[in-house]
């Protein structure tokens, strides 16, 4: 393995932006692989509607036919809140061969300067960002001031589906199709499990 795009994640639930997000990535960049790490905890939402097994069961349905792709439940079994600084720090030492990049959102870019040790992070991580669809996108100009460093950041754009994990569980919450949203084995493990029946967003 000598180069992987790590993104990471509530994935609560997965869906086919994220999928498309990775996809292009991986094509765009040329890395090997992309690996999916779902948090155990996020650091920066008040709570996230379905357990962590059931968040990895959702990504595995969702990636089960896709090619250069795997899930790794390395944040749900280190427990509590998955910072990034650790969860990178913890795929060195299980992968010491693989060549690593943390593959982000422009949104989620924007918010690095309170990430738990983020000067740890803009001084040792490559990161591939990537202006989706929805979002104002970020410029170069803009990474700079955030402390992305030029030698080690790779700004992309990629024409994706603006969806929304909160958009998928207020559908469900309404008992509405997910249909175009996440991909089917993904709508039938939620039916299945009963999983979003509740919106918390809401309450």
């Amino acid at each position: 393995m000598t180069s992987v795009l790590v993104f990471g994640g509530s994935f609560d639930p997965v869906h086919i932006g994220h999928l498309s997000i990775a996809a292009q990535a991986r094509e765009l960049t040329g890395a090997a692989e992309v690996w999916f790490v779902p948090a155990a905890v996020a650091p920066m939402r008040d709570h996230l509607a379905a357990a962590p097994e059931d968040r990895l069961a959702l990504l595995g349905a969702a990636t089960g036919d896709q090619p250069h792709t795997r899930v790794l439940d390395l944040a749900v079994r280190i427990g509590g809140v998955s910072y990034t600084a650790e969860t990178m720090d913890a795929l060195r030492r299980e992968h010491p061969l693989a060549e690593l990049a943390v593959l982000v959102g422009a949104d989620a870019a924007r918010t690095i300067p309170a990430w738990h040790r983020a000067a740890d992070l803009l001084a040792l991580e490559h990161f591939v960002v990537v202006n989706r669809t929805g979002p104002p996108p970020l410029d170069t100009d803009e990474l700079s001031r955030l402390g992305f460093a030029p030698l080690s950041t790779t700004l992309l754009s990629v024409d994706s589906p603006n969806i929304s994990a909160s958009d998928v569980r207020r559908r469900c919450a309404d008992g509405r199709s997910l249909a175009g949203l996440v991909p089917d084995a993904v709508a039938a493990l939620i039916a299945e499990k009963g999983m979003y029946r509740s919106n918390l967003d809401d309450a």
